[in-house]
């Protein structure tokens, strides 16, 4: 089918997890290989459980000063032209003939700040099927101001999120990660008109669980005087104990992009690694062996997924093999949150 960009039927989607118990997860992305990935999770999410419509959001950020995704996506780094190029593959994904043409996706623009991605966020509010007005780290009434502004802008064509307060990066110094408050959160849910609330309920970007506590009973508070509208922001700072706990907490959508990252990255790594008698000569392993850089058993015979003779072999040096690592390992750990998170729950 179409992406799902019709502000009534993205509602529906959100109204339907949220009495359902299910939360959907935001998946972040800088590429196609975890583009694709996102939408092959929910592939097989739904061939696992008969349904073959389920919805799936893919999202990224634009200039996001902490990560400027559509600054990444080529190597010109012209944020508009990344943009162009993930709805572009996300058209082709959803044509006849694709495996994913079926799939619900509604592409979400994450961490927009108004100041620095205001064209994004005018020219593309009808392609996408959410964006996030972030005006988070401006002084709450300046927040509320530029919020309630842009919803305004866009209200009916767009569903809109907006951070109460900051959700602060991992390691920031001289920053105290303070809780939401339930005044806060209802001041600022009926001044903006958002459909979508991010509270800030004590958790960090790139965090590891160690660093910080998770705020699940904020997170209910503030959940049962607004409805189940919120956007956990930092999941990756959650226990994994934790997680399938979210939806009942109230947040019908969560982000997601730190881990998958790091299963993709050291997927890719550890094909490299097994394969470097395909991918370098005798001698430039013998160099790189000397230099202390690798260890003699790169030589060895068996040494991996070596084919010998050591030397470079075309299905090895090209990129589909290291495409097929990420993309496999980011599918997966995509499916894994989709189990946690309730997707079950749409076979009833």
């Amino acid at each position: 089918m179409p992406i799902v960009n019709d502000y009534a039927q993205v509602k529906e989607a959100y109204q339907e997890a949220a009495e359902r118990g299910i939360g959907l997860p935001v998946f972040c992305s800088e590429d196609r290989e975890t583009l694709e990935a996102i939408l092959a999770s929910a592939v097989k999410m739904g061939r696992e459980i008969g349904v073959e419509d389920l919805p799936i959001i893919p999202a990224w950020t634009c200039r996001y000063p902490s990560r400027g995704q559509m600054t990444l996506v080529t190597a010109c780094g012209e944020p508009v032209t990344g943009t162009r190029l993930m709805f572009s593959d996300l058209a082709v994904f959803m044509q006849e003939g694709s495996p994913y043409r079926k799939l619900r996706v509604m592409p979400h623009l994450d961490h927009a700040f108004p100041w620095l991605d205001g064209d994004i966020l005018d020219q593309f509010a009808d392609q996408f099927a959410s964006v996030m007005c972030d005006a988070s780290e401006k002084p709450f009434e300046e927040n509320i101001r530029l919020t309630a502004r842009y919803v305004e802008r866009v209200r009916g064509r767009v569903i809109v999120e907006g951070a109460v307060d900051e959700i602060f990066e991992s390691g920031s110094a001289g920053q105290k990660n303070e809780p939401t408050s339930v005044a806060q959160a209802q001041r600022f849910l009926r001044e903006t008109g958002v459909d979508i609330l991010v509270p800030n309920v004590g958790t960090e970007h790139r965090a590891t669980a160690e660093q910080v506590r998770y705020r699940g009973d904020r997170a209910r508070e503030i959940s049962a005087a607004v409805g189940k509208i919120l956007c956990l922001h930092g999941t990756s700072s959650v226990k994994p104990e934790d997680l399938p706990q979210l939806p009942a907490d109230g947040f019908v959508k969560i982000n997601v992009y730190t881990t998958l990252a790091v299963v993709g990255g050291q997927a890719l790594a550890r094909n490299v690694l097994e394969n470097l008698g395909n991918i370098f000569d005798k001698e430039q392993l013998g160099a790189l062996v000397k230099s202390g850089v690798l260890g003699k058993a790169v030589l060895a015979d068996g040494y991996g997924k070596t084919q010998q003779p050591i030397k470079p072999k075309l299905a090895c040096v090209t990129n589909p093999p290291r495409r097929d690592a990420w993309f496999a390992a980011v599918r997966d750990r995509c499916k894994s949150f989709l189990d946690v998170f309730g997707y079950g729950r749409f076979a009833r």
